[in-house]
């Protein structure tokens, strides 16, 4: 019916196998500084050839403006002008991000993303919590949401676990603010050790307020997925 499909990939992209052309995206939009531990300031974006054809079709399409896709499009060309001022630093934080993305291979830092993910989902439930997603098939390799039991405070769970230990969590958004955790699973931090940490917060944030948990069987659980890996 000649929808245009426009994809979030900021949380995915160099996380896990995807790719413009594999999601038939129209605008495709990911940023340097999640599964690529690039320093953030930069939007990557891969747009298709009938995208470019509608916004060159719209007369209303912003042009001259920093809000401007099409004064984009012949940026990446070296006979082209740069339409503004380029971000120098950051362009040279994602080629280098780029390079060690690529030297390790994405095939191997998907994996690592996965794995590191499995060990936290393993160790949430082992403890005696439950994850939001439904089901494994939908849980994500790059962020674990964690729901938040019956009479914790979520605010006070994210405070006790940046004062006690040092580890940093965020909120839900929207609908789910306050009822879940987010535990993020990307760029450097995609490494099953810190699976192990956040565990490690997480179950001892939770007892301080009161919810009981078993700690040390989250841990083994996910040192037997991490070790089952080796």
């Amino acid at each position: 019916h000649g929808a245009y499909l426009i994809v979030d990939a900021v949380s995915s992209f160099g996380g896990m196998k995807t790719h413009p052309e594999d999601c038939k995206a129209d605008i495709y939009v990911t940023g340097p500084n999640k599964c690529l531990g690039a320093p953030p300031g930069l939007t990557m974006m891969g747009v298709s050839e009938r995208a470019w054809a509608k916004m060159k079709a719209n007369p209303l399409a912003p042009r001259a403006s920093m809000l401007s896709i099409l004064d984009w499009e012949h940026a990446w060309s070296k006979d082209k002008p740069f339409p503004f001022t380029p971000s120098v630093a950051q362009m040279n934080g994602l080629d280098v991000a780029l390079d060690l993305y690529l030297n390790e291979g994405p095939a191997a830092v998907w994996a690592r993303h996965a794995l590191t993910a499995r060990a936290m989902r393993a160790g949430v439930a082992a403890m005696g919590l439950s994850i939001w997603a439904a089901s494994d098939t939908f849980a994500s390799p790059t962020t674990t949401a964690v729901r938040t039991p019956e009479g914790i405070d979520e605010e006070a769970l994210r405070q006790a676990a940046r004062a006690r230990y040092g580890v940093v969590f965020s909120s839900g958004r929207g609908e789910t603010l306050g009822k879940l955790t987010r535990i993020g699973h990307m760029g450097p931090t995609a490494q099953p050790i810190y699976a192990i940490a956040a565990l490690t917060a997480l179950g001892g944030a939770m007892n301080s307020l009161g919810e009981k948990l078993a700690v040390g069987k989250g841990i083994d659980a996910a040192l037997a997925v991490i070790d089952a890996d080796v």
